[in-house]
């Protein structure tokens, strides 16, 4: 098939449609799975649940996590996310939605023509608000993306995000501070601030036995959240809890306070994963309880 015959078939009008734009509230880029829950596939199902309208522009198709015998799918080519991103802006995307989400990109490549692209977007997007998840790896896995990665997030994209979202591991890896123990982390936070996000937001921090820290740092406040610790490994809560900080923050709540409802959210899914006993993240669990159960993990005011 030719490439004229292709587009030809591709495009096409419409006789009857209404002219007006249809509305988006996040436009998350971020890897997509068949089977399981991780990047868009953990983040889109909490946020639709919350009732907000999500466009989703994945950086790999993969038929599951790498935690399997088997891996199919591929990441998607650099020229592939960049098309998809351009596509995005021609239908104004960006100018309508209210907040941008990035995570996995797969390749140096794919972080390379986000940044490209989200260095001309701002410019013509200047409400978006962007929150960068800088996925390199966790304690146990070490990390999983080329190295130089790390300087597309250090460099390119830190200085344009609003909030920035790494685990413990990987405030690390951006800072080359220690991190894990909670005042490590706190110094280290405080160091991607000066880079230009307003807030960090820092989970999977070493706490008291038995139990795990997130911290959301800013310029003038910090917050603390204590989280017990499950027996159950499933990939997905970090992007769940970003998910849901972040919608419920759009919905109109205080961000302390939709990370503590957003914190109860995962750690119910966590809870319904174990009792149902399946190897994925029940995370259509995640909004219903970050919704009934919001004051389940207070916040405690460092500063």
């Amino acid at each position: 098939m030719t490439q004229n015959t292709r587009e030809s078939h591709l495009v096409h009008g419409r006789r009857q449609r209404p002219e007006g734009p249809a509305p988006v509230d996040v436009l998350t880029v971020q890897s997509q799975l068949v089977y399981g829950h991780a990047g868009n596939s953990a983040a889109a199902p909490p946020l639709r649940a919350l009732g907000l309208r999500v466009a989703e522009v994945p950086t790999t198709l993969l038929s599951n996590t790498p935690f399997y015998p088997t891996l199919r799918g591929h990441i998607l080519p650099a020229q592939w996310l960049a098309d998809l991103l351009l596509g995005a802006s021609e239908r104004g995307l960006p100018q309508r939605a209210r907040a941008l989400v990035s995570g996995y990109f797969g390749s140096l490549a794919n972080g390379e023509a986000f940044a490209d692209w989200l260095e001309r977007t701002q410019a013509q997007a200047p409400a978006l608000r962007y929150v960068l998840d800088p996925v390199i790896g966790d304690t146990h896995t070490g990390p999983y993306v080329e190295p130089a990665l790390e300087t597309v997030f250090v460099e390119r994209l830190l200085p344009r995000a609003w909030m920035v979202t790494p685990n413990a591991f990987e405030l690390g890896r951006l800072t080359g501070l220690p991190s894990l123990a909670q005042d490590d982390a706190l110094a280290a936070a405080r160091q991607l601030l000066a880079r230009g996000p307003q807030w960090a937001l820092v989970h999977s921090v070493e706490g008291a036995p038995g139990e795990l820290v997130t911290l959301l740092v800013g310029r003038e406040a910090v917050y603390r959240w204590a989280t017990p610790w499950l027996p159950v490994d499933v990939a997905g809560t970090g992007d769940v809890l970003v998910a849901l900080t972040l919608g419920l923050h759009l919905r109109g709540e205080p961000l302390e306070s939709a990370i503590g409802s957003a914190l109860a959210g995962v750690h119910a899914a966590l809870e319904a994963t174990l009792a149902a006993g399946v190897e994925e993240l029940d995370v259509h669990a995640a909004a219903p309880a970050a919704l009934a159960t919001p004051a389940r993990f207070p916040a405690q005011r460092l500063a």
